[in-house]
């Protein structure tokens, strides 16, 4: 019996041969696109946020502590900035099924969308390896961050609105990656419900 590793190995090339994206998955790059479906059958498309709102895009499982701990930040930045804000979270499929998904979304009251990604499919095109993994991918659909996104997402949207400028004299982790986060002033309706908000990040 092939291993798995040699079968994840051998999805890779198929996608390569039909021309998905490249697998590079670092800030500054383009988002390697994505055609799924929630849990509950709804189509998703990363094109289909260009020039709209900004992803949000979690890979996570069911049994994962720290996933656990963040799920109230996704909830209340959903619940905050949904309009601007698309939050993805998709199961890689590790040790999980579609029944413990329902189960989580159950006892978490979870308000974002949830995607099982039963063949890892999108794990792989992604490079995750651990979770959680967490990606900020702008509105022209550039990936800002891989992991550390900002504690306070409010003070950050209108940039991820704007086209990318990578700063050059910190290297290709690029200008968003080396911003020091600093709490919002809370002057603005954003900003005053994100100083609210205990963030466990």
């Amino acid at each position: 019996m092939l291993s798995k590793t040699i079968l994840r190995a051998g999805m890779l090339l198929v996608l390569l041969a039909a021309g998905q994206p490249s697998l590079a998955t670092v800030v500054g790059d383009v988002a390697p696109s994505f055609d799924l479906k929630s849990i509950d059958g709804e189509p998703l498309s990363l094109s289909d946020y260009h020039g709209k709102k900004v992803v949000y895009l979690v890979f996570w499982n069911t049994w994962c502590s720290y996933c656990i701990k963040k799920t109230p930040r996704y909830k209340k930045l959903e619940a905050e900035f949904g309009d601007r804000l698309e939050i993805i979270a998709v199961n890689t499929g590790w040790s999980d099924s579609p029944a413990e998904i329902e189960q989580y979304r159950s006892h978490h009251e979870t308000n974002y969308l949830l995607v099982y990604d039963d063949q890892e499919v999108l794990t792989d095109r992604y490079e995750v390896h651990a979770v959680p993994t967490e990606f900020i991918i702008d509105i022209d659909g550039i990936i800002r961050y891989r992991d550390r996104v900002p504690k306070y997402v409010a003070a950050h949207i209108p940039d991820w609105f704007q086209t990318y400028k990578p700063d050059k004299t910190h290297g290709s982790g690029g200008v968003n990656a080396c911003k020091i986060d600093v709490p919002p002033t809370p002057t603005t309706p954003d900003t005053l419900a994100e100083a609210r908000f205990d963030d466990p990040n």
